[in-house]
C-alpha cells in the first residue's frame, strides 16, 4: 500500500523461495526457531536467498513489523537490519511462546500481543517484561488480517460485510435468524472433544464449519484413538458463505485451545459478535475476556461445557436478553476493534519507540564466572 495513514507498506513472501519438491518441507520448518536456526547454521540455499533479498528490500525501512511467525534469523535481525525498528508479534501463545516468539526477543525494540493474560497467573505484558521486553502493545487480532475489499483496495478491517448488511437490513439484522448455534474453525484435538459434547446435545441444531482432515469426515475417525467420535461432517466455508451463515445465526460459540483458562482473544471472538450474533464464549486467565466485551452485557461466557449448553437453553428462550446483548457487542467490535484503525494505532506506537539498546555483552564480562 502506497499511502495506510501516511505509511507505505510491503511484505515478502518465503512462500516462492521453497516451491521446489525438496524445499516444501523446509518451509513448514519456519514455523519454529529450531528449525530456523538450522537452516541458518547450514545455509540452506532457499533460506539463505530469502534472508538477502528481505535485507536488501527492508534494511532501510523505518519499521519491520514481523507479525504472525517470524522467518528471519534474531542474528539477521539484529545484524543486517540496524536501521529498522523491529516489532514481534505474539500471536498463538501461550502454545507458540517458546517455540516462535522467545528466542527472538533480543534482537526486537518491543513486541505486541493478541492475548491481554498470558495464563491464570501472569498478564502478557508482564510477562514480556521477565522476558527482557520492556515495551509492549495489545493489539485485537483484526488488524491482521487483511482482505481485499469490494472497491478494490486492500481493507485492514476484514468484517465490514456484516457492518454493509446491518445497515441495509437495519432491526431485522438482529430479529431474523434461524439458526440456533454455530462454531467456525479448525480441528484442534482439545477443542473436538468439547464440541462433540455440544453436538451430542444439540444435534443438528449446532452447525460445525470449518477446514477439516479427510473432507470434513475426520471426527469420526478419533475412535481409533480412543477418543469420542464428532459424527457429522464438517464443511468448509467461502468467506461469502461464512458472512451468510454468521447472519442467519443467534449464537456462536467459541473457545480457546486452552483446556484452563490462559489465553483469550482469538479471531472468532471478534467476528461472531461482528455479524451480529451473540457471543458465548470459555472464560480467559485473570478474567482478561472482560477487557475485550464486557460479561453478560456485551457477550456471555461459561466456565465449562456443561455451563455452555445451559446458557445456550436460556438465552434460545429469552429472544430479547440474547438480541440486546448481540446489538452491544456488535456495537463494541465495530467502534473499538475496528482493524484499519487499531493498525494504524499499533504503527504510530511502534515508531515512536527508542531502539534496544546492543545486548552483546563486553569482553571482560563475558570472562567473568
Amino acid at each position: 500500500m502506497d499511502n495506510f495513514h501516511g505509511y507505505s507498506i510491503d511484505s515478502l513472501d518465503p512462500v516462492p523461495y521453497f516451491r521446489s519438491t525438496h524445499s516444501s518441507f523446509a518451509f513448514r520448518n519456519l514455523y519454529e526457531v529450531k528449525s530456523i536456526d538450522q537452516m541458518y547454521r547450514a545455509k540452506y540455499p532457499p533460506y539463505m536467498k530469502f534472508l538477502r533479498d528481505f535485507v536488501e528490500k527492508f534494511q532501510n525501512a523505518d519499521l519491520v513489523v514481523l507479525a504472525t511467525y517470524n522467518p528471519i534469523h534474531p542474528e539477521i535481525l539484529y545484524r543486517e537490519l540496524k536501521k529498522p525498528i523491529k516489532i514481534l508479534g505474539f500471536t498463538d501463545d501461550p502454545h507458540s511462546t517458546y517455540v516462535r516468539g522467545v528466542p527472538f526477543l533480543w534482537a526486537c525494540d518491543g513486541a505486541f500481543f493478541i492475548s491481554p493474560s498470558y495464563s491464570n497467573q501472569r498478564w502478557f505484558a508482564d510477562a514480556l517484561r521477565g522476558w527482557g521486553c520492556k515495551h509492549s502493545y495489545w493489539l485485537p487480532i483484526p488488524a491482521l488480517l487483511p482482505e481485499p475489499s469490494p472497491d478494490g483496495r486492500s481493507a485492514f478491517w476484514p468484517l465490514h460485510a456484516p457492518r454493509e448488511e446491518a445497515l441495509r437490513r437495519a432491526d431485522a439484522f438482529f430479529t431474523e435468524r434461524d439458526r440456533d448455534l454455530i462454531y467456525v474453525g479448525k480441528p484442534y484435538d482439545p477443542k473436538i472433544d468439547r464440541l462433540a459434547q455440544v453436538r451430542r446435545h444439540f444435534g443438528s441444531r449446532f452447525r460445525i464449519y470449518g477446514r477439516w482432515r479427510l473432507h470434513g469426515y475426520g471426527g469420526y475417525l478419533r475412535w481409533i484413538k480412543g477418543k469420542p467420535p464428532l459424527w457429522t461432517r464438517v464443511r468448509s466455508l467461502s468467506q461469502q458463505e461464512r458472512t451468510a451463515l454468521y447472519c442467519r445465526t443467534r449464537i456462536g460459540l467459541n473457545m480457546h485451545l486452552s483446556e484452563t483458562p490462559a489465553e483469550t482473544g482469538n479471531m472468532r471472538m471478534y467476528e461472531v459478535p461482528a455479524h451480529g450474533v451473540m457471543l458465548l464464549c470459555d472464560k480467559a486467565g485473570l478474567n482478561a475476556h472482560e477487557r475485550i466485551f464486557e460479561p453478560d452485557q456485551e457477550a456471555v461466557y461459561y466456565d465449562s461445557i456443561d455451563d455452555a449448553i445451559d446458557k445456550t437453553h436460556y438465552y434460545l428462550e429469552h429472544h430479547a436478553e440474547r438480541e440486546s446483548i448481540a446489538r452491544a457487542g456488535f456495537e463494541r467490535v465495530h467502534r473499538d476493534y475496528d482493524g484499519e484503525a487499531n493498525l494504524k494505532n499499533l504503527l504510530d506506537w511502534a515508531l515512536a519507540l527508542p531502539r534496544r539498546e546492543s545486548v552483546e555483552p563486553r569482553a571482560e564480562d563475558a570472562m567473568k564466572v
